[in-house]
């Protein structure tokens, strides 16, 4: 398991890694594996690989960039492993909230570490590697974007090219077949088509007709003859994975 500390106070960030030294002699006694511990001082640094990583502890509380601000640069780099908000003088609940980056992936402990909250967090990191957050690649001209089942609304063909509306306003345009990138939507069962230029989010359906369905954004598209039956075999799919624990 590999562990990322990156805080900018040295006394702390020692600490932070002493405490998880601790652990990772837990985690040899009970199954056998060590806990790998890089330490960061600085964001330049930390920023080079972080998807690499299995739990990510941060408290940034010196520079332009706070610990919230690094979140949010984590999430958008496609990290789906826990990150840690250690809170010291700065209330990362707080600023998350304010934010309204309700991520679940992000996780908060208080310094100074009790060892009985980091052993929560660890065994939570351990949960998340045998359950990981599933993401999309999309590459587009101008960047990728790792995407979650549910940041997806809708899809439309556009000659060549497919436009992925999200559902924090962006348009992420890629290069791809449709039919290749509904393939790729198997890990994400609430996207169906509707059409053959057409793929939806059902979860972001806010009205259905016969032949016609409206987003939530406000947008609305014409369900084919042939798809007709797409949104509720679906809806099936999601139910039936629900009450399995897998969606």
């Amino acid at each position: 398991m590999h562990i990322a500390v990156c805080d900018d106070n040295i006394a702390d960030r020692k600490q932070t890694e002493r405490l998880l030294g601790r652990q990772s002699d837990r985690f040899f006694k009970e199954i056998g594996e060590r806990l790998y511990i890089d330490s960061f001082g600085n964001i330049d640094a930390f920023m080079q690989h972080p998807q690499m990583y299995h739990g990510l502890f941060v408290d940034m509380v010196s520079g332009d960039v706070d610990g919230c601000q690094l979140a949010k640069m984590l999430i958008a780099d496609g990290v789906t492993s826990p990150i840690i908000l250690c809170s010291s003088s700065i209330d990362y609940r707080k600023r998350i909230s304010e934010e309204g980056l309700n991520e679940p992936n992000i996780l908060f402990l208080d310094k100074p570490i009790k060892v009985a909250d980091l052993t929560a967090i660890m065994d939570e990191i351990k949960r998340f590697m045998g359950d990981p957050i599933q993401t999309l690649e999309l590459r587009g001209q101008h960047g990728t974007i790792y995407a979650k089942g549910d940041d997806i609304v809708y899809v439309l063909k556009k000659g060549a090219e497919l436009s992925i509306y999200l559902a924090d306003g962006r348009i992420q345009v890629i290069m791809d077949d449709i039919y290749n990138f509904y393939d790729q939507c198997a890990i994400f069962p609430q996207i169906c088509p509707i059409t053959d230029t057409t793929l939806i989010n059902i979860n972001h359906i806010s009205r259905t007709s016969f032949k016609r369905v409206t987003m939530d954004t406000g947008n609305s598209f014409p369900i084919s003859f042939t798809y007709i039956n797409a949104i509720k075999q679906a809806r099936e799919i999601c139910d039936r994975l629900s009450k399995e624990n897998k969606f």
